[in-house]
């Protein structure tokens, strides 16, 4: 996966500083939701998809690494400009590049198949040749019948067709990401991983209209998280509540809460189809960067 605060004194304390909370502790989808007056979320349980390779691709977005017609792979726009999110309704929707578009989809568990498409206008005013060749070929050959075939593992895909040309794709975002508990898991600073004390008592949920609810610990947040590609921005998290517990959690969520370099806009990807990373190293050498895993239905 990709990973992606600033280099001089400000960073190195920062990191220190979370270092020194974190990380020696180790010890102690879905329907959009919102956090009740106790600052938890109620999950709904996501309807059930097929099995097998389909039911991986239903209910998660994937972006086009390539695609390969007669034998010649033509490698797709960066920074995921194409992509394709399936769906738990029958339908899917994605871009090919330049033009977003809309289908009907039936999955199944070894084979989807694409029906009609409605397209939209182009996506940027000024799309480069390249993206607009790529997309009519992506355009093209997403349609119809497709066998689903896992490449590697469980995060990458081939939708091929009965001639053998074939979509490449990979996970960016995994399955119930919107109106999900995401447990904070740890904190990467720099070469280190802090492990995040608290369990199940540190969360994120992140809902589609670009904001984020959760607890930190003690006290529970919300503020701005916007998707956008393979790019997570998101903004200082702000303190809804004021409980009290024990001092290391107190003292590792006040690390959480504050924040000095922000907004923080942050690529993230996949090591696992029910965990993501999103890490920023656009300031400098440096890195900084959350790591989170998906909470079971109802915690």
């Amino acid at each position: 996966m990709r990973t992606t605060a600033e280099r001089g004194i400000r960073a190195g304390a920062i990191a220190g500083a979370l270092l020194a909370v974190l990380i020696l502790v180790a010890g102690c989808a879905s329907a959009d939701t919102r956090p009740t007056d106790a600052g938890r979320a109620t999950a709904v349980p996501a309807p059930r998809g097929p099995g097998g390779n389909g039911g991986l691709l239903v209910g998660a977005r994937w972006y086009v690494q390539w695609i390969t017609v007669g034998g010649r792979v033509t490698t797709a726009p960066p920074r995921a400009a194409a992509w394709v999110e399936f769906g738990r309704d029958g339908t899917a929707e994605g871009n090919y590049g330049c033009v977003p578009f809309r289908a009907a989809v039936t999955v199944a568990e070894a084979a989807l198949t694409v029906g009609r498409k409605v397209d939209g206008g182009p996506s940027a005013e000024h799309c480069p040749t390249s993206y607009r060749v790529f997309g009519e070929k992506l355009r093209k050959l997403f349609s119809g019948p497709l066998g689903i075939d896992r490449r590697v593992d469980d995060l990458t895909m081939d939708l091929r067709n009965r001639e053998g040309d074939y979509v490449a794709v990979k996970l960016i975002r995994p399955q119930g990401l919107f109106g999900s508990r995401w447990r904070l898991d740890h904190v990467v600073v720099g070469d280190s991983v802090a492990p995040v004390v608290g369990g199940e008592e540190v969360y994120y949920v992140f809902h589609r209209d670009g904001t984020v609810t959760g607890k930190a610990g003690c006290n529970d947040f919300t503020d701005r998280a916007v998707f956008d590609d393979d790019t997570l921005s998101m903004d200082r998290l702000t303190r809804t509540t004021h409980r009290t517990c024990s001092r290391e959690l107190m003292d590792q969520e006040r690390m959480l809460l504050t924040d000095e370099m922000v907004p923080r806009r942050m690529e993230y990807g996949h090591a696992l189809t029910r965990a993501f990373e999103a890490i920023d190293e656009s300031r400098g050498l440096d890195r900084f960067g959350y790591g989170w895993v998906a909470m079971p239905n109802g915690s």
